[in-house]
C-alpha cells in the first residue's frame, strides 16, 4: 500500500506531488478570483445602495411639509394632528422600498444638540429599538451628520455602513424647508445593510464551491498526469504563474497523449472552465448592475412625480393660507391667481364671477398683463356664449382646449395672443354655479385630467374663500351696526343718568374733594372728549386729559395737572390710563345698580298701590284709594280721574 504513494526512498510519488501542486495552485487561483470578484461586486452594490439612499432622502425631503413640521415643538405635540400627518406620510415613504428600516426628521437646538422630531421605524426594527420620541437627543449621530447639520443645503449619504441602536444600515440625509424658505430640519433615511451582506455571503459561498471543485478536479488530473516529463510541467508552472497574475488566456501544449499530455489537456480545460466561470460571474454582476440601475431610474421617476405632487399640495396649502388670512375679496382674488400662476408656471390665470342677473361672467381677477387690460375695461363673457368660460358657466362641466386653434369652443382674445391651450373649471357654491377658474398656457396640450382634478380642488378653495369673505363682510357690518346701537344706547343712558343725578363731576385739590358746580372749560378736556385720545399740554404747568371710555363711547374725562414744567413719565401715564379704564367700568356698574334700584323701587310702589286698590270692593273706594296713593307716590302732583260722559264723541 505504501508503494502506491511512496517511492523506494520513502519520497512521495511524482503523480501525487503533481496532484498536490495543482490542488494548491487551483486553490490559490480560485481564491484570488473569488476575492477580486467579490470585492468588485460588493463595491458596485454598495455604490448602488448609497445612491438609492440618497435618492430616497431627496424624495422624502420633497414630501415634507415644513410649515406643518414647525408646529411640533414640545414632546406632548406627538399627540397632535400635525404629528400624525407627518408620521403617516413618512410611513408611506418607508413602504416604497422594502429595505428602508427607518425615516426620521431632526432639528438642532441652540446648544448644537441634534434631536428627533418625527421618527418612523420598520416593525421588525421596532422589536429591538422603539422609534425615538419627539425631543429625544440623537447621541449616536455620525461625524458626517454632526459636521454638516447646520449648513446642509443638499442631500448627503454616509461613506460607509453605520451601526447604532436601530441596527446596521446605510444612512442618507436631506434638508427640508418651510414655505418662507427657511431651513426647518433634516430628514434621515436608513436602508438596511442586509443586501450588501447577502451579496457578500453569496459570493463567498460561490468562491468556496469553486475552490473545492477546482481542487478536486485538478488533483484528479494531476494524479492521472503524474508521469509527465519535467518540460510540460515547467510549461504548466509558467502558465500557472501567469494565471496567478490574472492572465487566463494561456494554453498548455498537450504534446503526446501520455499522462503528462492528458494532464496538460486537462489543465487547459480547467483554464477554460475558469474563464467561463469568470465570464458568467461578470455577466451576473452586469445583470445586477442593470437591475439596480433600472430600479434607480424608477425611483427617480417616482421622485419627479412626488415632487410635482408636493408642488401641487404646496399650491393648495398656500391658497388655503390666503383664505384663512385674507378676508377682503378685492385683495383675495388677485393673490389666488398669482399663487396658482407662480406655482405651476401658467401664462394666464383668471377668476370670473357671474353677474347678479346670471347672464354674464365678469372677470374679477387676473395675474397676466393682458388680464390687467381686460380688468380695466370690465371684461365679461356671455354665459353659454362663445369661449370655454361661457361653456363652463352655463353647463358646469370642466373644459380643456388642447390646441386653441382647433377647438370650436375657444374664443380668440387679442389681449392673450400667446395662448396655445386653455382649461376652465366651474366655481360652485352647493349646486349653484357662481363663476369659473380660467387657466391658459403657452404650450399646446399642456393640460390633462389630473390638471382638471387639481384645478377643481383649487376652484373649491376659491369658492370657500368667496363665501368666507361674504360671511365675514356681513358679520363685520352687523357687528358695526350692533356696536353703533350699543354706543347710542350708552350715550342715551348716560345722558339721562347725568341729568337725573345733577352732578357734572368732582375735583380734588388742596387736600380736599368737592363736587363741580359746572363743567370745566379747557382745550385739552374738549379735545380728549371729542377725539377719544389722551391729550398732554405743557406750558406754565403740565396737564393731561384722559378720556373715560366705555365700549368706545366717551362718558367723561379724567384731567390731572402738575405744578411746574415737568414731563409725565410713562409709568405715570400707564397708571392714569389704567385708572380711567377702571373708573369707566366702575361707573357703569354703579349706574346699572342705581337704575336697578330705581326700577325695583318703582315696581315696589306700583305693587303697593295695586294691592291697596285690589282690597277695595266698590267703585268709590277704588277711585279714592287710587288718587290718594298716587298723590303720596308723586308729591306735589294734582291727581284727577274722570270718566267719559255718554254724549262724548270719540
Amino acid at each position: 500500500m505504501n508503494r502506491l504513494f511512496l517511492t523506494s526512498r520513502g519520497v512521495l510519488r511524482l503523480r501525487f506531488r503533481i496532484a498536490l501542486s495543482f490542488a494548491l495552485v487551483s486553490m490559490v487561483i480560485a481564491i484570488v478570483v473569488s476575492v477580486s470578484l467579490s470585492f468588485a461586486a460588493s463595491s458596485q452594490i454598495f455604490s448602488q445602495i448609497q445612491r438609492r439612499a440618497l435618492t430616497t432622502a431627496q424624495l422624502a425631503a420633497a414630501q415634507q411639509d415644513g410649515d406643518l413640521h414647525a408646529q411640533l415643538i414640545r414632546p406632548e405635540d406627538d399627540n397632535s394632528e400635525a404629528y400624525r400627518l407627518l408620521r403617516n406620510r413618512n410611513a408611506q415613504i418607508m413602504t416604497t422600498d422594502p429595505d428602508i428600516t427607518s425615516v426620521y426628521t431632526m432639528r438642532m437646538d441652540n446648544n448644537g444638540n441634534i434631536y428627533f422630531v418625527v421618527d418612523v421605524v420598520r416593525d421588525d426594527v421596532a422589536v429591538f429599538a422603539e422609534a425615538a420620541k419627539l425631543g429625544e437627543f440623537y447621541i449616536e449621530g455620525t461625524p458626517l451628520l454632526t459636521r454638516n447639520f447646520a449648513t446642509m443645503t443638499e442631500a448627503l449619504a454616509e461613506d460607509e455602513i453605520y451601526t447604532d441602536s436601530w441596527g446596521t444600515a446605510m444612512s442618507a440625509y436631506a434638508p427640508f424647508y418651510r414655505s418662507d424658505g427657511t431651513l426647518e430640519g433634516i430628514i434621515g433615511v436608513d436602508i438596511s445593510a442586509d443586501a450588501i451582506q447577502a451579496a457578500r455571503q453569496s459570493f463567498n459561498n460561490l468562491s468556496i464551491i469553486i475552490t473545492i471543485l477546482v481542487v478536486v478536479l485538478v488533483s484528479g488530473l494531476g494524479f492521472a498526469l503524474g508521469s509527465m516529463t519535467a518540460r510540460p510541467l515547467e510549461e504548466m508552472a509558467e502558465s500557472a504563474e501567469k494565471m496567478i497574475a490574472g492572465d487566463f488566456t494561456q494554453e498548455v501544449n498537450v504534446g503526446a497523449k501520455d499522462e503528462i499530455g492528458i494532464l496538460a489537456e486537462s489543465f487547459n480545460q480547467v483554464n477554460t472552465q475558469l474563464r467561463g466561470l469568470i465570464t458568467d460571474l461578470e455577466g451576473r454582476v452586469a445583470e445586477r448592475t442593470v437591475e439596480l440601475t433600472s430600479r434607480s431610474e424608477e425611483l427617480e421617476k417616482l421622485a419627479a412625480q412626488e415632487e410635482r405632487r408636493a408642488i401641487q399640495l404646496q399650491a393648495i396649502a398656500q391658497v388655503s393660507t390666503i383664505i384663512n388670512t385674507v378676508q377682503n375679496i378685492e385683495e383675495l382674488l388677485p393673490r389666488i391667481t398669482s399663487v396658482i400662476s407662480d406655482q405651476f408656471d401658467y401664462y394666464h390665470v383668471g377668476i370670473f364671477l357671474l353677474s347678479e342677473d346670471k347672464r354674464f361672467a365678469v372677470l374679477r381677477a387676473a395675474n397676466s398683463e393682458g388680464g390687467q387690460k381686460m380688468l380695466a375695461r370690465n371684461h365679461r363673457l356671455q354665459v353659454g356664449g362663445a369661449g370655454i368660460v361661457g361653456f363652463v358657466t352655463s353647463t358646469g362641466i370642466p373644459r380643456i382646449a388642447l390646441d386653441v386653434g382647433d377647438d370650436a369652443f375657444f374664443f380668440n382674445n387679442p389681449d392673450l395672443p400667446d395662448t396655445r391651450s386653455e382649461v376652465a373649471v366651474p366655481l360652485r357654491l352647493g349646486k349653484q354655479i357662481i363663476g369659473a377658474l380660467d387657466v391658459q398656457s403657452t404650450r399646446a396640450a399642456a393640460f390633462s385630467q389630473s390638471d382638471i382634478d387639481l384645478l377643481s380642488v383649487l376652484a373649491d378653495q376659491v369658492t370657500v374663500a368667496l363665501e368666507n369673505a361674504r360671511v365675514f363682510e356681513e358679520t363685520r357690518k352687523s357687528l358695526a351696526e350692533a356696536q353703533n346701537i350699543y354706543r347710542q344706547y350708552l350715550r342715551t343712558q348716560w345722558t339721562e343718568f347725568i341729568r337725573e343725578e345733577k352732578r357734572v363731576g368732582y375735583i380734588y385739590g388742596q387736600d380736599k374733594t368737592r363736587a363741580l358746580e359746572a363743567p370745566q372749560a379747557a382745550p385739552e378736556i374738549d379735545e380728549a372728549r371729542s377725539t377719544g385720545e389722551i391729550k398732554i399740554v405743557q406750558d406754565e404747568d403740565t396737564r393731561v386729559a384722559v378720556p373715560i371710555k366705555l365700549r368706545g363711547e366717551v362718558i367723561g374725562v379724567l384731567r390731572l395737572k402738575l405744578q411746574g414744567n415737568r414731563e409725565w413719565s410713562e409709568d405715570e401715564l400707564d397708571i392714569i390710563r389704567a385708572v380711567a379704564e377702571r373708573v369707566a367700568i366702575a361707573s357703569e356698574n354703579a349706574r346699572l345698580v342705581t337704575e336697578t334700584q330705581r326700577k325695583a323701587a318703582k315696581e315696589e310702589t306700583i305693587g303697593q298701590i295695586t294691592s291697596k286698590i285690589s282690597s277695595s270692593v266698590n267703585m268709590r273706594n277704588i277711585l279714592q284709594t287710587t288718587v290718594e296713593e298716587l298723590g303720596r307716590a308723586l308729591p306735589g302732583s294734582e291727581i284727577v280721574i274722570q270718566f267719559r260722559e255718554n254724549n262724548e264723541q270719540g
